[in-house]
């Protein structure tokens, strides 16, 4: 009588028409997969797996790295040294012919180098990813994304190399470090989101147009001559400084060297970044979510 008492006074857990019915509770999504559910279906196949998979395509480009200076003295330090060995030499050179001072055009070069280095790989080296990478491409089930991802993070380890020499210039006191110097790590970031969709679309034309990677070498000393790298952007006047508003490289290139010279980034130069993020990100996904999936047969 007590159990039949007891068990009428239990509360009702969802039992309908003598069968017990079962709420499951819904667990919380992950804030990663909440941030891949608002993302387009092209943009996620370009993001989804690096970003669940971090330290595969980290691992790729540090062991890439040390395997492209393994057995030599310096090791990656060459890529510091051949920054420096440039720099100084062009400082003797044009900081007389502009009549700018030894000491603050060598901050004026250095800055704009690192940017450009980071450039010449994104125009030249990264368009051979899927070609490096082809035995994973062939014989595994790799994601084609983790391969761009990891080119990029070479990028950034090339970088890291290149800092030291800008480290350098700060100890010795060529540059001042200011408040706006910490605009240099959005800067960056900015960078690197740029850099993931123009390897995309470098990666899968490369394998498929052979040719392209000599037509674009043909033109990088040209870019280099007409980006305001050597020179000031304020030299060019009149028509000609048209050069400069409709050159893509210039906007990159000022987007880092503005705050690592510690000066303010302009607007027009953030404006013109983040628009060309946003540009290369819709032409990047799509390419890699379209033609992607046919750089095996082109290797």
């Amino acid at each position: 009588m007590n159990d039949r008492s007891n068990a009428d006074a239990r509360p009702d857990h969802g039992e309908i028409g003598g069968s017990q019915m079962t709420i499951a509770l819904p667990f919380s999504a992950s804030p990663l997969d909440t941030f891949l559910r608002f993302l387009p279906d092209s943009v996620r196949a370009l993001v989804e797996q690096p970003l669940r998979r971090p330290s595969l395509p980290l691992t790729l480009a540090w062991s890439e790295t040390v395997q492209s200076y393994r057995r030599s003295l310096l090791g990656p330090l060459w890529i510091t040294l051949n920054l420096l060995i440039f720099t100084f030499s062009m400082t003797l050179v044009y900081g007389a012919l502009f009549s700018v001072p030894t000491m603050e055009y060598a901050g004026f070069l250095t800055c704009g180098m690192i940017v450009w280095f980071w450039v010449l790989a994104l125009l030249n080296e990264v368009g051979n990813t899927f070609i490096n990478y082809g035995h994973f491409v062939k014989n595994t089930p790799i994601d084609k994304a983790i391969l761009i991802w990891a080119t990029v993070y070479k990028q950034v380890i090339v970088l890291g190399h290149h800092l030291i020499a800008y480290a350098g210039l700060v100890a010795f006191g060529l540059i001042d470090l200011t408040f706006y110097t910490l605009l240099a790590i959005p800067a960056f970031i900015i960078l690197f989101l740029m850099s993931v969709p123009i390897t995309a679309v470098m990666a899968i034309h490369f394998p498929r147009f052979r040719d392209l990677s000599r037509l674009i070498t043909s033109f990088m000393l040209v870019l280099l001559m007409v980006t305001p790298i050597f020179w000031h952007p304020s030299m060019l006047k009149g028509w000609r400084r048209l050069i400069i508003d409709f050159n893509p490289i210039y906007y990159m290139v000022e987007l880092v060297r503005s705050p690592l010279l510690g000066k303010p980034i302009e607007p027009v130069v953030a404006l013109a970044a983040l628009g060309m993020t946003l540009v290369f990100w819709a032409i990047g996904a799509f390419a890699y979510r379209r033609y992607g999936k046919y750089v095996v047969f082109w290797l």
